[in-house]
């Protein structure tokens, strides 16, 4: 009868385990040297059947399941850029991922051949956002998920304009929430804005001169989907 009991309360234990483990945050952020793919792998298949596209922004990863959605952050020059892990690799022992010579020209490392990077797991929503390049094997994601196609325009010196910047939406507040958190750890305090089952990342107010150093923190970051929209003052009647 007790050893029934305890063989009840070890597989209650082992379940509850694996409940934990189902609901545990994101990875942590892994560092390490990145190299990027040669010019001999365009066109060659990749691990998850794939045909390798040296202009998608693709990786491989030792580990972290395919479809998984990374910012990869340049530690030598903080240039970053979002990637999709769809290969195995790298093999070199002193490396923790391959880019595709797209994302590798985005984050300067073409010269180089490597760089200091960081690795951070991110949503699929927020991944849409970022359009330096083919995250899903065409050049634009899903408008319902993302910020609005259009390359953000520039703000208007009108006399009292304010500017408005959205840097993605969201179905899952938790992603939105994560997304400021990413944003002020560089320095920047977005807000979130509730508009019907949506979540929005955005500065909602802003002089044309701090659009303009906001603007140029999120390329700095690899953020491409951002869209900036002039505020104009109401007119005196």
């Amino acid at each position: 009868m007790k050893a029934a009991r305890s063989l009840m309360i070890l597989a209650a234990g082992l379940a509850l385990a694996a409940t934990a483990a189902s609901q545990a945050p994101e990875s942590a952020a892994e560092t390490g040297i990145a190299s990027w793919y040669g010019p001999e792998f365009d066109g060659r298949r990749t691990s998850d059947g794939e045909v390798y596209d040296k202009e998608k922004l693709t990786a491989a990863h030792r580990t972290l399941p395919f479809g998984t959605y990374l910012r990869v952050l340049n530690l030598d020059n903080g240039s970053g850029v979002v990637v999709r892990v769809n290969d195995r690799g790298p093999f070199a022992k002193d490396r923790v991922i391959d880019l595709s010579e797209a994302a590798a020209r985005i984050i300067g490392m073409i010269p180089t051949g490597t760089a200091r990077v960081q690795l951070t797991p991110i949503p699929k929503d927020e991944a849409l956002a970022w359009k330096g390049g083919a995250l899903e094997g065409q050049g634009r994601a899903d408008a319902s998920d993302e910020a609005p196609a259009s390359a953000p325009a520039p703000a208007v010196e009108a006399p009292g304009a304010r500017v408005r910047i959205q840097v993605a939406s969201y179905a899952s507040e938790a992603n939105a929430k994560a997304t400021v958190q990413r944003l002020a750890m560089s320095g920047l305090s977005a807000t979130i804005e509730i508009a019907g089952a949506r979540f929005r990342v955005v500065f909602p107010d802003l002089s044309p001169e701090e659009s303009r150093l906001v603007s140029q923190k999120l390329d700095g970051l690899g953020y491409r989907g951002y869209a900036v929209t002039t505020i104009r003052p109401y007119a005196n009647p």
